[in-house]
């Protein structure tokens, strides 16, 4: 009796210790179940900085190797145009999937990628570089900035990973405003990131899988390294995932883009261009002005007129022979005519049995090749007075139905045979003026002086009102964005 108490106490601290016991069971079997899922989601996304970190740790993680060109991965060549009619539409959570595939496939080395890797190709002008160091996404090398020429809304960020000597040469080679052609069968530069500028702007970030070296034309080349090479070299030099892309951003791209816009209005606008932009290709690509027909003169009444009918066969007219030939029949050989190239319509022809008096030929000199013949300027009730603003805003939507002339005063800035650049002295003193914007006065002007007038020389000043007035042929874009005027000298 005495010992129940007891036997109780003991049943009761037994059963206590199982619960716990199940309690723990349960927590180590979560546990292993979370480690498994960690694992594969460890490995499945080496993107996140905490992710990269633990399989290089445990040297489960290759760095980015070079590729040769025989073996790159398999993908498609993209332009500037194309890339932003791809991503361009995406929102922000789509850029940011997007963005996780594309970062992923490169550091993985594309072994596990099942979509085709992105290449970019295009021409773009250099906007600045940046050197790289310990707290950007590659530790040492040289980040290009640029912009495609064909789409001025698109940036494109180029990393080259290179040791650090190697720095200096390269922002040599690559000043500001320089040409960047990447070709497809060169070039091989792997899209890694795509971002939205706060102004509207995209900016790509790529880099050469191939790491090979690049020919500045003859300034000189430098050659690349691929993370792999780097690391081999330096064991501390491994990808700083947690700087995250794209490198430059922030008050370094803004910066630099402004240096870029400034500099290139700079060039636009300067005069000292203006000799070479002269003789450019795509100044003659507007047609001439159509010649008006000369005015059929008046028959006489006394004169009979024959209107032969298309299709109806006229009456043999013998050939006049000269006195030369006349005097010696065994001479005359029949003139053969070539045929034309394309046939032309049926029309009415006209034959009169005495012919009119012709006019006493007067000698000209033919125009020089890639100089318009002088043509007369059309009335004043007929035609349109423009200043260069005004043209300037008309750019590539310039119609010569109707006459247009340019009125203003303008200084001489470059001449070429019988072409002649001009601006406006009002552009010329204004440091700010941009050539590419419309409705500005900071356009160029090229205007082509008929034969036998004396075109004006450099530096001179040119004042042109009413009759005098220059007239407008065509208002283009140059391919470095400039707005030029074309016009002619068609002054009485």
């Amino acid at each position: 009796m005495e010992l129940r108490p007891y036997e109780e106490q003991t049943v009761r601290k037994r059963g206590t210790g199982y619960f716990w016991w199940s309690l723990l069971l349960m927590i180590m079997a979560g546990a292993c179940f979370a480690s498994w899922l960690g694992s594969f989601y460890v490995v499945a996304h080496p993107e996140v900085p905490e992710c990269y970190k633990l399989l290089k740790k445990f040297k489960r993680l290759d760095p980015p190797k070079r590729f040769p060109v025989t073996e790159a991965p398999r993908g498609e060549f993209l332009t500037a145009v194309r890339l932003l009619e791809r991503y361009g539409k995406m929102g922000p959570a789509e850029l940011e999937h997007e963005n996780a595939d594309l970062l992923r496939a490169y550091i993985m080395n594309y072994r596990e990628s099942k979509q085709q890797v992105v290449y970019v190709t295009g021409k773009f002008d250099v906007v600045d570089t940046f050197p790289l160091g310990p707290k950007d996404f590659f530790p040492t090398g040289v980040a290009l900035i640029s912009q495609s020429i064909e789409q001025p809304q698109f940036v494109l960020e180029l990393m080259f990973p290179t040791h650090a000597k190697a720095v200096p040469a390269i922002q040599k080679l690559l000043p500001i405003g320089s040409d960047l052609a990447l070709e497809r069968s060169r070039d091989l530069l792997s899209l890694i990131h795509v971002e939205r500028i706060k102004d509207g702007r995209m900016q790509f970030t790529a880099i050469p899988v191939h790491y090979r070296g690049m020919q500045v034309g003859k300034k000189g080349s430098f050659r690349m390294e691929s993370p792999e090479e780097l690391e081999k070299a330096d064991p501390k030099a491994v990808l700083n995932i947690e700087a995250g892309l794209p490198i430059v951003r922030g008050d370094r791209l803004t910066n630099g883009l402004d240096a870029y816009a400034e500099f290139r209005r700079k060039s636009l606008a300067s005069a000292s261009g203006d000799q070479a932009t002269l003789a450019a290709p795509e100044l003659i690509r507007f047609d001439p002005l159509p010649v008006e027909p000369a005015t059929t003169p008046v028959p006489n009444p006394a004169t009979a007129t024959t209107v032969e009918q298309p299709g109806k066969t006229p009456a043999a007219t013998p050939t006049p022979v000269s006195k030369g030939t006349a005097a010696n029949p065994t001479t005359l050989r029949p003139v053969p005519t070539p045929a034309p190239a394309v046939p032309l319509p049926p029309r009415p022809i006209v034959r009169a049995t005495t012919p009119p008096p012709l006019p006493a030929p007067v000698a000209s000199t033919p125009p020089p090749s890639g100089t318009p013949a002088a043509q007369p300027a059309p009335p004043m009730e007929e035609r349109r007075t423009v200043n260069t603003s005004q043209a300037s805003a008309m750019v590539e939507q310039f119609k010569a139905a109707t006459p247009t002339v340019l009125t203003g005063e303008f200084v001489v800035t470059g001449v070429l045979g019988q072409r002649v650049a001009l601006r406006t002295r009002e552009s010329l003193r204004d440091s700010k003026a941009d050539p590419t914007q419309p409705g500005t006065t900071a356009a160029l002007i090229v205007v082509d002086f008929p034969p036998g007038t004396p075109p004006p020389a450099k530096d001179t000043t040119l004042t042109r009102t009413g009759d005098k007035a220059f007239l407008i042929r065509d208002v283009i874009r140059q391919k470095n964005g400039q707005i030029t005027i074309v016009a002619m000298d068609a002054s009485r």
